[in-house]
């Protein structure tokens, strides 16, 4: 059975639009896709530049050796506490980060070291003239770069190391 010209017409152009549209969805798919990865990897740079900013206004911050405490009677800041330098410091990380919660550490890594454990590493503020670390730790949990990653998330960690300025030893 022969089919009429304007029958044959119809069916290719049906089969035009049908290839155009597995065209369009495969295009559609593959833009979408470099669209979010972008996203997610502008969203690794934000975070990154935005901890090394906020370690950074944290150490500014604890060069001086100034703590929450300061002008009170009887203060002292290098006793653990709320005003404290230690909290102040890691206090300050966080109101930098804008919300980003990192795991913050401050390490006094030489000089005397007084405060808190009695001398070097882990949670210690340091002292006059001693060289202390901040570091902030996040993970970035991607949502299209997922599968690129190890576990589906990357871990990184932003440091600061300064030597603090000559300031009054603690009281007592």
């Amino acid at each position: 059975m022969l089919w009429p010209k304007s029958k044959i017409r119809n069916l290719r152009e049906a089969g035009q639009s049908a290839q155009s549209l597995v065209e369009f969805a495969i295009t559609a798919t593959a833009f979408l896709f470099v669209i979010f990865a972008t996203i997610d990897f502008a969203f690794l740079f934000y975070a990154k530049v935005t901890l090394q900013n906020a370690v950074r206004q944290a150490g500014r911050y604890a060069i001086t050796g100034n703590c929450g405490a300061n002008g009170l009677p009887g203060s002292n800041c290098f006793v653990n506490g709320p005003g404290d330098r230690l909290n102040i410091i890691m206090q300050t990380v966080s109101d930098y980060s804008f919300g980003l919660n990192p795991t913050v550490t401050v390490s006094c890594i030489s000089g005397t070291c007084p405060g808190y454990a009695g001398g070097t590493g882990a949670n210690n503020a340091g002292g006059p003239g001693d060289t202390v670390q901040i570091s902030a730790q996040y993970t970035w949990y991607p949502l299209v770069l997922a599968r690129i990653f190890a576990g589906g998330s990357y871990t990184f960690t932003v440091s600061s190391t300064f030597r603090n300025e000559s300031f009054a030893p603690p009281a007592g």
